[in-house]
């Protein structure tokens, strides 16, 4: 891989940095607070936040950690690393704090009241709030010009329908000039805040993920695109709704918003309005080293990953009117969208701030970069940079700013067959759902009337009762199930109602998606158990040498609407499929070891066919890349052959059990192709005497 600049250690959910070779600067390695990752993985996207001003795991190939994946569970990371960053000037120069590219300049908080970098991480304000801390004047990352800013990271994700493809952020900049570089004014001036994405869309393709990425914004631009060849806005092709794409015009330009026509949206005036949606993306395009048009990797690689701005606070750029009470309004807008590939990575403070201005020789006269097609780019590994600002910020002062990253299907959203998951959503519906949510709630405030996170109330998203805490293990030829009945006491944050009406249990096989119900307990069940639901379950059904997951929902009854107070109804909602046992914060699964078993005839090679990880195995276990021959004999000799004859494999196996795994490499640690093989057990006795042998067959798909 092109890309090894830092090495990740895994460590229970985080993951500790190490600094690369390449990098001018050494970390103290005594110190007691260090760079950390916490995964984020109850949505349908899958990632890991940091207390360094980093997005995703950069090394997410070989730690197994996600890093935007999408769908979650799958293993397939859309970013390779996302970077948070600040710019100012100074007198005549400026200087950027950053994070990426092995010169990491944000370190984990060091103030005892910030833990090192991480104030919370469970359910809050959403399903799974992680909340960490990181400084430019840290100790860990030396940086020889700190601005004195002190970042407040507040990520949040739910896993209920419309709102589980997006993470939200909160960004809460404080300026302290006391720890910052000498020569610091009271007020910074020229305040950049940028937000960085380096997407390779996607691992799927594990030969050149990053050399076939396209990149492009959907929003206001100013006029810059109008007379563009390949992708003028604004341009009114389709209809896009909340949960379709109509292929026809609607005489709105399908880069903004329709704000206000859904029974979640509600403006201060009533009006339905038009909001610029303010979203950078990537996708994956055509690789130009292959002679097929391999775009989206046959299904493979459908996801184009977003960033979209929420709020900021109020700028030169923004959008500034009137609406029809007279009351002024603002949109809050995107500064600048900038592009580049590897060749023009920034190397100085200086190449970083003309980025973020949209004043580098490389943007080509552009505050918003057209797609690179339309300055004669090619496809290629690109990132985007999205910058809001300028801002002044005076010391003691604080910057607000909401984003929103997730992966949706294609732009306006399509039918996934390779996944199996139906119609999902595109990158369009899943940035205006990340929208609604933020404005879920508030009653002062919309998006032309904004307000900070602070400032009302944001995220009031209906959620199901909390999600039961899950245990399970294998007892004998079963799986035994125990949860907790959290979900029983707490109450609804939106009414403070008792509205849990029942629990499912499901059981996935070989990845931690495709999920089937195995039992529903509701409210009929209780009332005839003396008003008590189960808190136990045996599955008796799992067959030997499969690897299972096994979730716990619960569901709460839902609300009919309210005419009075003009609230829609809600319908019964249901946890996220997100207890099922992880290890490292990946899913892991259980399996049943067949016990030891005298007759030849029940020996099974599973799964049968095989049909390749790529396709159904998550990245994250010891399992992948493996099949299991169970029922086998306590003493036996297991050889593989080619159709033709020739041997491939051959192990002993002797032991207590009667499953045995191969991860499918021949004797020379060569991993097999495609194609129908032949196994032969050997049964043997006490004395290894010749008792009996099988011949049978499996096949493998690559």
């Amino acid at each position: 891989m092109r890309k090894i600049l830092i090495i990740l250690t895994l460590v229970a959910f985080s993951s500790v940095f190490a600094r690369s070779l390449n990098s001018p600067q050494m970390p103290n390695s005594g110190k007691a607070c260090v760079p950390e990752f916490r995964p984020h993985i109850i949505g349908n996207v899958w990632n890991v936040e940091s207390n360094v001003g980093i997005f995703g795991d950069p090394n997410a190939g070989s730690t197994g950690n996600p890093s935007f994946d999408w769908p979650g569970g799958y293993g397939y990371y859309y970013q390779w690393e996302g970077r948070f960053w600040i710019g100012a000037k100074v007198g005549d120069n400026v200087y950027v704090s950053h994070a990426g590219y092995g010169e990491y300049e944000f370190s984990p908080s060091d103030d005892p009241a910030d833990n090192c970098g991480w104030l919370k991480i469970g359910p809050g304000k959403s399903q799974w709030d992680i909340v960490s801390v990181y400084t430019d004047y840290g100790s860990y990352y030396s940086n020889p010009y700190p601005l004195g800013i002190k970042v407040i990271q507040k990520s949040y994700q739910w896993s209920v329908d419309k709102f589980n493809q997006f993470i939200a952020y909160e960004f809460y900049v404080i300026y302290d000039r006391s720890n910052g570089m000498s020569g610091l004014p009271t007020t910074l001036t020229d305040v950049l805040v940028a937000i960085t994405f380096d997407s390779d869309v996607c691992s799927y393709d594990a030969s050149d993920p990053h050399i076939d990425d396209m990149v492009c914004f959907d929003g206001y631009t100013w006029g810059e695109w109008n007379d563009l060849t390949t992708h003028p806005l604004p341009v009114d092709e389709v209809t896009v709704l909340a949960d379709t794409t109509l292929d026809e015009p609607d005489g709105i330009p399908d880069n903004w918003q329709i704000y206000g026509d859904d029974p979640d949206e509600k403006t201060l005036d009533g009006d339905t309005i038009l909001i610029p949606r303010n979203m950078s993306y990537i996708y994956d395009d055509d690789n130009p080293t292959t002679p097929e048009d391999d775009t989206g990797e046959d299904g493979g690689c459908p996801g184009y990953i977003f960033g979209r701005l929420i709020y900021a606070p109020p700028a030169k750029y923004d959008l500034y009117g009137v609406d029809k009470n007279g009351d002024s309004t603002r949109i809050p807008l995107v500064y600048t969208h900038s592009w580049w590939n590897w060749n023009n990575d920034p190397g100085t403070d200086e190449n970083k701030y003309d980025y973020m201005a949209g004043t580098h020789s490389m943007n080509f006269g552009y505050r918003f970069m057209p797609i690179p097609y339309d300055v004669g780019a090619a496809t290629f590994d690109y990132r985007f940079l999205q910058t809001y600002g300028p801002f002044h910020i005076t010391s003691g002062e604080t910057l607000k700013i909401v984003f929103a990253g997730g992966v949706g299907y294609g732009l306006n959203g399509g039918f996934d067959t390779k996944f199996g998951q139906g119609y999902v959503r595109g990158a369009r519906q899943v940035a205006d759902y990340a929208m609604t949510a933020y404005y879920m709630g508030s009653t002062n405030s919309d998006p032309r009337h904004p307000s900070a996170p602070d400032e009302d109330i944001h995220w009031l998203i209906p959620l199901p009762p909390a999600t039961p805490e899950l245990h399970y293990s294998v007892l004998g030829n079963q799986v035994k199930l125990v949860w907790s009945d959290i979900a029983e006491k707490t109450p609804d944050p939106l009414d403070g109602m008792l509205d849990f009406a029942g629990y499912r249990v499901y059981r996935a096989a070989w990845k931690a998606s495709g999920w089937e119900l195995l039992a529903d307990f509701d409210s009929a069940y209780a009332a005839a158990n003396d008003g008590e639901y189960p808190h136990e379950y045996v599955d008796s059904t799992a067959l030997p040498g499969i690897p299972y997951y096994y979730a716990v929902t619960a569901y709460d009854c839902g609300r009919p609407a309210d005419t009075i107070q003009g609230t829609p109804a809600i319908p019964s909602l249901e946890t996220g499929k997100s207890n099922y046992l992880k290890k490292n914060g990946a899913p892991y699964p259980v399996i049943i070891v067949s016990s030891v078993n005298s007759n030849l005839d029940n020996v099974k090679v599973v799964p049968n066919p095989y049909y390749g990880s790529a396709s159904w195995e998550p990245q994250y276990t010891e399992y992948m890349n493996k099949i299991a021959f169970t029922n086998l004999p306590a003493n036996c000799r297991i050889t593989v052959y080619t159709i033709s004859g020739d041997k491939v494999y051959e192990a002993e196996h002797r032991g207590a059990t009667g499953t045995f795994f191969w991860n499918l490499r021949s004797r020379g640690d060569k991993e097999i192709a495609s194609g129908l093989y032949l196994y032969k057990v050997e049964q043997y006795d006490d004395n290894n005497e010749l008792v009996d042998w099988k011949i049978g067959k499996f096949l493998v798909v690559r």
